[in-house]
């Protein structure tokens, strides 16, 4: 039933989103579901867009829905730089000019919030049955539409049978008549008046002899009344005031023989009634005829178009989809800032100015995320707290922040160790990897972690004297690699890791020396994948920097394979010169790093202008350090994605 009766549909057209609506409407008779207008985003110059209404929902007054938006820009919930009505006969069309650099979806988006170009509508199938008012589904209240016509039909088959055989009674009063028209007249002319002429006319054609007057004198005269066998029932009344109301004209040859023809069309009519009245399969085919001659006539094509997909505008939908730097401070204090703020610059510059911090402060975490991503943030106690990026307040590079403390409810003691950008929380076959200062390592399905609460989850077991460090999400067939601050690191297989849960401990994955403990991990494919042009397609150089500011790119072949548990081999050779290793992070040839001291000052290379080097080597600078300043942190900023022609701005920010 429901491929032919689909769901509403107006006059103004526009899009009805989702079907559960229509569906319950159907099945249960009410319902309610979304209705939106249908609008496209419009290039008028490079960076310039605009928003073009065609059709809008049903009931919505177009001249009040560009006074609502003309009163948003007022109020300043939304931003464009004109709105204006360019209907003509042709059709609607209303403008919605952007202003330049204007994300022009999430304007829409916020129209649709804010204005009646959504909304919803209710749905009801309330109809008159027996005398009382009923609510009913769709096959009910068409059972009962059909019942209706079906008594509509036979009665009004029957009323026509009535009026064709009242019609063919007369028409056979007709025929008898102008059989014997002479004895017809003779009988009219000789009775006194019309009573005594219908009375003698009935006699006559019922076989009675009767008297009637001839010519001027009056004298009487007898006719042998007939009894005529093409009757199907006797002659009375009817059809004699029928031959007295017949006019002279109608006794010509061609008058008679259209009466004749209207006798065998009625009697035609009178035998399809009487099949129709005999027939449910014949009286329902009528029923079937007619509302088809009905659709001709009247239907036309579809105008509401009805999309699957549900249209509830949701806080990220009014929310551009871009990349931020979300840096945290060893105090607590976390802000998010958009990349593209931060200019490339060549190594060994002297950045700019970041995070503005207490001297008692220092910038401590520093990634680049999306803002529609979940952030799994990680304690030192392991536990774990969901946030999205976009919850997390947007200020300039040179911002404080907001305390972590008013974003998600930490307990007494906790502080923020690793953070985990997600897009899907319960995508399968993934899995969340922890290490441990002390060398411990453990993965973790990702779907346990779906359903965090505000007041956090056990992630990982934390034995008394040892604490969270990194946090990595894979896919559990990878290489996992650990370094230390010491400058030791080691490189096994993910596999050699069972899958637990989440109260685990964990197992070892470095045996570090007293005194030395974890500072990163990386994870890389087993197998190196090739692009077309032969170069390398995945990161496979670990880039580790110190904390003078120095950093050195080493393939990760160089570190061979080991069991998990072993001490590792030489990642740096650490000296005065550059310090103890911070931080460790997986780069190719087209990665771009930023890189963060405590003093908060910030830069932004790429890392190709950082010399290859073998794993003993103390690296190049980075970064000049002001006196008692140290590096806090660096992150990997993503490339931008190339379309599947190659285009695009390779080591450059998606914006």
């Amino acid at each position: 039933l429901l491929k032919h009766v689909q769901g509403p549909d107006f006059p103004t057209g526009g899009f009805i989103h989702g079907r559960s609506g229509i569906m319950e409407a159907y099945r249960t008779g009410r319902g309610r579901f979304v209705m939106r207008a249908k609008a496209a985003i419009e290039h008028l110059t490079k960076d310039r867009d605009a928003i073009i209404v065609t059709e809008i929902p049903y009931q919505v007054n177009k001249a009040s829905l560009i006074k609502r938006i003309a009163e948003l820009v007022n109020n300043k919930v939304i931003e464009i730089s004109d709105v204006r009505d360019e209907s003509d006969r042709e059709g609607m069309r209303i403008v919605v000019e952007l202003k330049r650099g204007t994300e022009a979806q999430v304007v829409l988006n916020q129209l649709f919030k804010h204005t009646d170009m959504q909304g919803g509508f209710n749905m009801i199938f309330l109809a008159v049955v027996n005398g009382q008012l009923k609510e009913m589904g769709l096959v009910q209240a068409i059972q009962y539409f059909v019942d209706h016509r079906i008594d509509v039909v036979r009665r009004r088959t029957s009323f026509l049978l009535e009026k064709a055989r009242e019609r063919d009674h007369v028409l056979e009063g007709y025929q008898v008549a102008l059989d014997r028209v002479d004895d017809v007249i003779r009988i009219i002319r000789g009775s006194a008046n019309r009573a005594d002429a219908r009375t003698n006319l009935v006699e006559y054609f019922t076989g009675k002899t009767i008297t009637v007057s001839e010519g001027k004198s009056g004298k009487a005269a007898s006719l042998k009344g007939v009894t005529p066998s093409q009757l199907t029932k006797p002659f009375d009344a009817v059809q004699a005031d029928a031959i007295l109301e017949l006019q002279l004209h109608r006794l010509t040859r061609l008058s008679i023989d259209e009466i004749l023809k209207e006798l065998a069309e009625v009697r035609e009519r009178i035998t399809e009634y009487e099949a129709i009245l005999g027939s449910e399969k014949k009286l329902r085919n009528v029923i079937v005829k007619e509302l088809e001659e009905i659709k001709k006539k009247y239907g036309d094509a579809r105008r509401t178009e009805i999309q699957d997909e549900a249209a509830e505008i949701n806080l990220e939908d009014l929310i551009a989809d871009e990349q931020m730097a979300v840096t945290v401070t060893h105090s607590g204090y976390m802000k998010r800032t958009p990349i593209s703020t931060y200019r490339q610059q060549r190594r060994g510059g002297t950045g700019r100015k970041g995070m503005s911090t207490r001297e008692e402060d220092f910038v401590e975490h520093m990634f680049v995320a999306s803002t529609h991503d979940y952030i799994l943030i990680f304690t030192n106690r392991g536990r774990a707290y969901w946030l999205k990026v976009y919850e997390i307040p947007e200020l300039s590079a040179a911002g404080k922040g907001k305390a972590i403390a008013n974003l998600v409810s930490l307990q007494a003691g906790e502080t923020m160790r690793a953070m985990l950008t997600i897009r899907d929380l319960e995508e399968e076959n993934r899995y969340v990897f922890f290490a441990t200062r002390n060398g411990l390592v453990k993965k973790t399905p990702l779907i346990d972690f779906s359903n965090v609460r505000s007041s956090g989850i056990n992630a990982i077991s934390i034995e008394e004297g040892d604490e969270l460090v990194a946090v990595r999400c894979t896919d559990g067939n990878q290489i996992v690699f650990l370094a230390t601050h010491e400058g030791m690191a080691i490189r096994f297989d993910e596999e050699d890791v069972r899958p637990m849960g989440r109260g685990a401990y964990g197992v070892w994955g470095i045996n570090v020396e007293d005194g030395d403990y974890i500072v990163g991990m990386a994870i890389t494919p087993k197998e190196r994948k090739k692009a077309k042009n032969g170069d390398e397609q995945e990161a496979n150089l670990i880039l580790s920097v110190t904390e003078n500011g120095y950093g050195k790119r080493t393939d990760v072949d160089e570190y061979r394979l080991q069991s998990r548990g072993g001490k590792g081999v030489i990642n740096v050779k650490t000296t005065a010169r550059n310090g103890k290793v911070v931080s460790i992070m997986l780069v190719n040839e087209l990665s771009e790093v930023m890189v963060i001291s405590q003093f908060g000052k910030i830069i932004r290379i790429d890392t190709a202008t950082v010399r290859e080097s073998g794993r003993s080597a103390q690296g190049v600078r980075l970064l000049h350090m002001e006196e008692g300043d140290r590096l806090a942190a660096a992150s990997v900023i993503p490339p931008e994605e190339t379309d599947e022609n190659g285009n695009g701005e390779t080591g450059t920010l998606v914006q």
